[in-house]
């Protein structure tokens, strides 16, 4: 597998002909995940399995806190339900 010519932009940084889609997965996913469009995240998408993707989020230290976030309520990794402190009633009751 390659990266398409058309993601090639998300890879500026890199000889795409030493770069091993396979060997290189996560490294590929959290470039991605990170700075990639909604054209590059299908392609992600259709490449690796949603396992590999979820992995990624759930262990990556490359990813921004906001990417993770955002990765991690689209991935199915953790709810949304009780995090915040700040509802009503969470904290003391009146």
């Amino acid at each position: 597998m390659h990266i398409p010519q058309e993601l090639e932009r998300f890879f500026w940084d890199v000889d795409l002909k030493q770069l091993d889609t396979e060997r290189n997965q996560r490294f590929v996913i959290e470039r991605i995940l990170e700075k990639g469009d909604d054209e590059a995240v299908r392609w992600l998408r259709a490449q690796y399995p949603e396992g590999a993707l979820r992995g990624v989020v759930s262990e990556s230290r490359r990813l921004s806190p906001k990417s993770r976030n955002y990765w991690g309520l689209t991935l199915h990794l953790w709810s949304t339900s009780n995090q915040s402190p700040k509802t009503p009633g969470a904290i003391w009751q009146h």
